[in-house]
């Protein structure tokens, strides 16, 4: 048998070229991540770059919670240097994953005076679901309804209970289905806010498919792809 080796790079960006076609025409990309995956963040960008030149494009970041909004837009406006929004973000202490993974994104953003939007819910509203349930909070960052996992993704957060050490597991599935509702729930006011837009969402692969089904929840609508 003949083997034939392929480089990973060309493979990658004729990945991007090939699928990509089928991308053009929701209302929003969502582009997961391995957080530490470079690759992954190649991907992201050349999405962004690809669309960025023939539609108006909002970038959503898990990496950013909503509280911290204006930091952003001060920063796309050339008010505020990296460092700066770094630590006006708390960033570190509240994403944590190397800036590196991001930076290249973030300056093409800012460059071509596109949109970040915050995507995350606040640590401090994490930290109340822990202590009161889910069901006792009442929230402007998450809305009513009924918001369902499928067995898959039940399985899912299951495994990923396993290697974490929070191990309670009532408090660990209110914290992801807070944290899946609250970005859908978002994702859906950035497009009712900039209708003309299509919104560029970066968010890990394990929320990808339940904040995909959670924004049609919200907005039937709306037409959402994972990428």
């Amino acid at each position: 048998m003949v083997k034939i080796w392929i480089n990973p790079f060309i493979l990658f960006f004729v990945g991007v070229l090939t699928i990509w076609g089928a991308y053009r025409n929701p209302d929003i990309i969502i582009v997961g991540e391995n957080h530490t995956d470079i690759y992954d963040h190649k991907k992201q960008l050349e999405v962004i770059k690809d669309l960025s030149k023939t539609e108006k494009i909002i970038i959503a970041m898990e990496m950013f919670q909503q509280p911290f909004q204006k930091y952003l837009d001060e920063y796309i406006d050339g008010k505020l240097s990296e460092e700066q929004l770094i630590e006006k973000t708390e960033y570190k202490r509240r994403w944590g994953h190397s800036f590196e993974f991001y930076r290249d994104i973030l300056r093409f953003a800012k460059e071509n005076k596109i949109k970040i939007v915050a995507l995350n819910i606040p640590t401090e509203l994490l930290k109340e679901i822990r202590e009161k349930g889910l069901e006792n909070i009442k929230s402007p960052y998450i809305p009513q309804g009924k918001f369902d996992y499928l067995p898959s993704e039940i399985q899912f957060i299951k495994e990923a209970l396993e290697g974490h050490k929070l191990k309670d597991e009532k408090v660990f599935f209110n914290i992801q289905k807070a944290w899946d509702i609250g970005m859908a729930y978002k994702i859906v006011k950035i497009k009712k806010e900039y209708p003309d837009y299509k919104v560029i969402v970066l968010i890990g692969k394990g929320h990808q498919e339940a904040v995909s089904r959670f924004i049609k929840t919200i907005d039937k609508s709306l037409e959402v792809s994972v990428y």
